[in-house]
């Protein structure tokens, strides 16, 4: 197994042509998630091997649907979390924003990051290198923010893949929760979405999350049957 990288940076993992790459979950969970880009079940143990001998904790998926559990069960993992789905179909006009929302390239990490510390619990909290790779995992995103009164108050980052959309993350400070930038920043994305071609859109969150389930269902989202699952390793 050759590593590349310093723990706690990112790794990039390789065994013959395989490789996969990881980071910490975020600052508060010293778990590493990884990220496999190509490779066996016996090479994603031999990676959560290597992690779990650095003395991290445990070995996290990205959520993943069923038809991908099979290899990360085989290397031993288990499930951990899971994550409803939802979708919409992005017909017709879409309803404007009721906030300004304007488009970035997601530069001001720091920023960001700080947001969305505050916004959720540590489990669920992404970093920069979480906020980046949410950036990257479709080949268009962007990002969207909103301000009041020159403070950034909430983002959300949306991405579009063949003719989906996704919007990867939606978070709003604490001191302008229920003001309706969630709905906007919704609104936002769907449009940006369905401007570069998207004819649907859709989204996860946290089963217990009931106030952004709500959010998505009164935007004309439905919770899909599937879930997705985050699986771990802890030890072997």
């Amino acid at each position: 197994m050759r590593v590349m990288g310093d723990w706690p940076g990112r790794l990039v993992l390789r065994q013959g042509w395989a490789k996969a790459e990881a980071r910490p979950w975020n600052a508060d969970i010293e778990d590493a998630a990884l990220r496999l880009v190509r490779g066996s079940a016996d090479f994603l143990a031999a990676c959560s091997d290597c992690l779990l001998d650095l003395g991290i904790s445990g070995v996290t998926s990205p959520p993943l649907p069923d038809v991908s559990a099979g290899m990360w069960l085989t290397a031993g993992f288990e499930s951990y979390l899971t994550l409803d789905l939802y979708s919409r179909e992005l017909i017709g006009s879409q309803p404007e924003p009721s906030h300004e929302v304007t488009t970035r390239g997601g530069d001001d990490w720091e920023t960001i990051a700080a947001i969305d510390r505050a916004a959720f619990p540590p489990l669920w909290r992404l970093d920069q290198d979480g906020l980046r790779e949410a950036m990257e995992a479709t080949p268009h995103a962007s990002f969207l923010l909103n301000r009041e009164a020159g403070r950034p108050t909430g983002f959300a980052i949306v991405g579009v893949g063949s003719i989906a959309g996704y919007l990867q993350r939606v978070a709003v400070h604490p001191d302008f929760a229920r003001q309706g930038i969630g709905r906007s920043l919704v609104r936002a994305a769907n449009k940006w979405a369905k401007r570069r071609g998207a004819r649907s859109m859709m989204l996860n969150t946290q089963p217990e999350n009931e106030s952004a389930a709500r959010l998505y269902v009164s935007e004309g989202y439905e919770k899909m049957l599937d879930q997705l699952t985050v699986f771990r390793v802890t030890h072997r």
